[in-house]
Order: structure tokens, then C-alpha cells, then sequence
């Protein structure tokens, strides 16, 4: 725990203010504590999110009680009184902060606040989930020669409360009603990228759905909505636009594009890739350096 008080002390000097693309987040604290004693019943006028690193303890709010142990995430709202009580060696991980509305869009500063404000504020089983990773990771003694540099510190801070919208959020209701045209975007983005760097994979609606933990029907749906293409065909799309470069840009044995590409075989790959480019594979490459000549 030595190495966690070291580590909230720098999150707590360098990690207070954190900028992103669409959402600023002002923090006013991080703790890492072992051996949390009992408080006293309290509220806060900002989001205090926490998790358990071990032991055991029951938390209150507004005379409901909750189970405190490894792996649970639970939220405190802005407002509302809450106590944690009988605690029993409990190791506690909590990082309280309010999103900046000026600095932030917002559509994305509301649907974080509605995720919040109306998801559940108690969740199990999350000693594997990338958001306990990414704490964990955070907590990186300052005096280790691996220490992580501020500015990636100070990312992965902001990716850490940012995932706080699916974990607690992401339980109430249907999220895919929720999302926002930018989360649209950012999953279309996720799935794009997913695609491009498995292309020698047999590819799959279900796989890249999976990864971007959603269904496979809204991502379908994302598909047609924001790209006007169904998946099957972004993925051919992606497959020519990477054999298209490794041609132009490499001599790398047409075969060996043909695999690492995804194409099943050399003669469905110089077939689909001359009805796309109006050339076959080899001619392509050899008109490409021609004009670079």
C-alpha cells in the first residue's frame, strides 16, 4: 500500500484537471486507502466513484444498504447522504469529480450525467472489467523505473472516469436508446479499427460486436445509419484499401497480400480486387510505380 499512497500523491498532484476531445473533468481528489475505517454519514456536491480492492464493509444510502467487497464498483451522487460502515480491512480505491460544462460538448456532457444519475449505484464482479485495469495501472509507484510518464498518466486518468459511464451507466435500461450521435461515432470508429488491425482473421459481425461490447444488431444498425454500408461490404472495402497499400508501397508477394489481407485464396482476391480497381493486383502495383518513376 506504501506504493498506492505514492501513486495517489502524484494522481493527486499532476491528475486534476483532465482534458479530453468532448469532456473536461475537474477532480478534487484521488484516494488509495488500506484498512478504510467507518465515516460518518456525509454528502458531496460532486460524483464519488470507488472501488474495492479487498476486505469487506457495507455501504448506506438513503437507508439502503450494499455489500462492500473485491470487485464491487459503487457510486456516491451529488447530494445525497451515504455512510460506509462496518468495515473489516477494507482497501478502498475512489476518485471524486465533476465534469466541466463550458469545456465539454454537450451531448456528451449530458448523457455522461444521465448514465450517473440514473444507472445503478452498486455493481459486482468487476475485478476483471478494463476499468479495474486501468485503476490498477494507475498505481504505478512514481519512483519506479516503469513508471508511467504524466501525460499517459493523465490520459489514462480521463480514460478511467470516462469508463465509469459503462460500468455504472451501462446497467440501467437500454444503453443503445442513450447514446448519442459522438458515442455513434466513436463506436463506428472502434469497430473500424478493430477491422483494420485483424484483417487476416475471418471476420465477424458478432466478433467486432463483441469487442466493442454491444449487440450485433445496433452495430448493424450503426452501420447503415452512419457508414450507408452494410459490414460485410466495409470489410471488403477495408481489404482492398490494405492490399492496395502493400502493392503500392512494398513488394511483398502477391500471395502473401492475398493472406494477410483476409482473401481466402490469390484468384478471389485478383478477382474482387480487379473489379474494384479495374486492374488486376500485379498491373496495379506495376502502373503505381510507373507514376512514381
Amino acid at each position: 500500500m506504501y506504493a498506492w499512497a505514492k501513486s495517489e500523491e502524484r494522481l493527486n498532484r499532476y491528475a486534476r484537471l483532465l482534458q479530453g476531445e468532448s469532456l473536461t473533468i475537474h477532480v478534487y481528489y484521488w484516494g488509495a486507502v488500506q484498512s478504510l475505517i467507518v465515516n460518518t454519514r456525509h454528502k458531496h456536491s460532486f460524483y464519488e466513484v470507488c472501488y474495492v480492492a479487498g476486505g469487506t464493509g457495507v455501504y448506506e444510502e438513503n437507508h439502503v444498504e450494499y455489500d462492500l467487497r473485491e470487485g464491487v464498483f459503487f457510486c456516491s451522487r451529488p447530494d445525497v447522504l451515504h455512510q460506509i460502515r462496518d468495515v473489516d480491512q477494507l482497501d478502498l480505491l475512489y476518485v471524486a469529480f465533476e465534469l466541466d460544462k463550458k469545456l465539454s460538448k454537450q451531448d456528451e456532457y449530458d448523457y455522461f450525467n444521465q448514465t450517473l444519475s440514473s444507472g445503478p449505484i452498486w455493481i459486482d464482479m468487476q475485478q476483471h472489467s478494463p476499468t479495474s485495469h486501468i485503476w490498477h495501472s494507475l498505481l504505478i509507484p512514481s519512483d519506479d523505473c516503469f513508471a508511467i510518464p504524466i501525460s499517459i498518466m493523465q490520459q489514462l486518468a480521463h480514460s478511467l472516469i470516462i469508463s465509469f459511464q459503462s460500468v455504472v451507466g451501462g446497467k440501467k435500461g437500454n444503453p443503445e436508446t442513450l447514446l448519442p450521435a459522438s458515442n455513434a461515432a466513436m463506436l463506428i470508429s472502434r469497430a473500424k479499427l478493430y477491422i483494420r488491425d485483424n484483417l487476416g482473421a475471418q471476420l465477424s459481425l458478432a466478433e467486432v460486436a463483441g469487442y466493442i461490447n454491444i449487440s450485433e444488431r445496433h452495430l448493424s444498425r450503426l452501420f447503415s445509419q452512419s457508414v450507408h454500408e452494410s459490414f460485410s461490404i466495409l470489410v471488403r472495402h477495408e481489404r482492398i484499401r490494405a492490399a492496395e497499400q502493400l502493392l503500392s508501397e512494398t513488394a511483398t508477394p502477391i500471395k502473401t497480400i492475398a493472406e494477410s489481407c483476409g482473401f481466402s485464396s490469390v484468384h478471389y482476391f485478383t478477382r474482387t480486387f480487379t473489379e474494384a480497381k479495374g486492374l488486376p493486383p500485379a498491373a496495379y502495383r506495376k502502373a503505381r510505380r510507373s507514376q512514381s518513376d
